[in-house]
């Protein structure tokens, strides 16, 4: 699941859409914060992005919110190593549909068996806020990726 080089915004255009998603997607997010989504599951989501687009800091902080809403230490490893046989069906479907519209660019559809999987197990409505917390963990992770990039190109001042 992981990619090894941290993504990053790939010009202001990438970044604009990105945020401009970020945007459209603010019903569903607060939605998926006022208790429609377990918190645990919205922690779990958070860390397999995070892992998917390779940004260590935000997987760290991730994994300590996610212990705290009670997600298990096995959990968290599984997440980190990409092997979520371990892990609930309802949690590795959410993953799978979440890290899927992350890796697309959240652009098309998911595949179909990966679409089945998330539709036998939540709404319409809990799918838009998985793909919501998606979104907004994307964003905070490639505007990492692409802050770390740049400072190793700027000179230093001082």
């Amino acid at each position: 699941m992981a990619i090894s080089e941290p993504r990053r915004f790939t010009s202001l255009a990438d970044a604009a859409t990105t945020m401009t998603g970020v945007a459209g997607a603010s019903i569903p997010l607060v939605r998926a914060y006022r208790g429609n989504l377990d918190p645990a599951l919205r922690e779990r989501v958070m860390v397999a992005v995070s892992e998917a687009n390779a940004c260590s800091g935000c997987s760290r902080a991730h994994q300590r919110l996610a212990v705290r809403a009670g997600v298990s230490d096995e959990d968290l490893e599984a997440l980190g190593v990409g092997d979520l046989a371990g892990l609930d069906e309802r949690s590795r479907a959410a993953i799978v549909f979440a890290v899927d519209r992350t890796l697309s660019g959240f652009a098309g559809e998911p595949p179909p068996e990966v679409l089945e999987a998330a539709t036998g197990q939540f709404t319409a409505g809990q799918l838009e806020e998985i793909e919501a917390v998606a979104r907004m963990m994307t964003l905070a992770n490639l505007t990492v990726g692409t802050a770390k990039a740049l400072k190793t190109r700027l000179p230093v001042f001082g």
